[in-house]
């Protein structure tokens, strides 16, 4: 009896932890975004090179391209900064090639501190979110399930 709780409380520790990993990484996303909507400035910046994230598009869900951004833009004091961000657009978009324009949020005290803004990011922290909650909600399930089951044998 008791090595059947252990088991069961193993499995429900691992689904934990991984459902953890999706609910980081929106939380994440969602932080970024607050943290610089609120202090930042808006700037236009120009594209300098961009590397496309092939391993990111395979274990993401969503039919986008991701790429990594090589950008520069001059701030509201006149000095020009180079910075790198991740950039996803859904394919139906342009790519993001050299001398394209993308909009970036800066911090006026650290320029060099910057935030691609990307329309997709939301969706994707809500999306984050909501599975690592099923894979808890889940196993929540499971633990009340083997729970009840052992209460029944007793």
């Amino acid at each position: 009896m008791k090595l059947e709780a252990l088991a069961t409380a193993v499995v429900a520790a691992i689904v934990v932890a991984i459902g953890a990993v999706p609910i980081y990484a929106g939380g994440s996303l969602i932080y970024e975004r607050i943290a610089y909507g609120s202090a930042a400035s808006s700037a236009s910046a120009d594209v300098v090179s961009a590397d496309r994230l092939w391993l990111r598009e395979l274990i993401s869900p969503f039919k986008r391209e991701r790429w990594e951004v090589t950008y520069e833009f001059k701030t509201a004091k006149g000095a020009v900064v180079r910075s790198t961000g991740i950039y996803t657009q859904s394919t139906a978009t342009t790519k993001p090639e050299p001398g394209r324009k993308l909009r970036v949020l800066y911090l006026p005290d650290d320029p060099t501190s910057s935030y691609l803004e990307d329309q997709h990011k939301l969706f994707d922290a809500v999306w984050y979110i909501g599975l690592g909650l099923f894979v808890w909600f889940v196993a929540g399930g499971f633990v009340w399930w083997e729970i009840r089951q052992a209460r029944k044998k007793q």
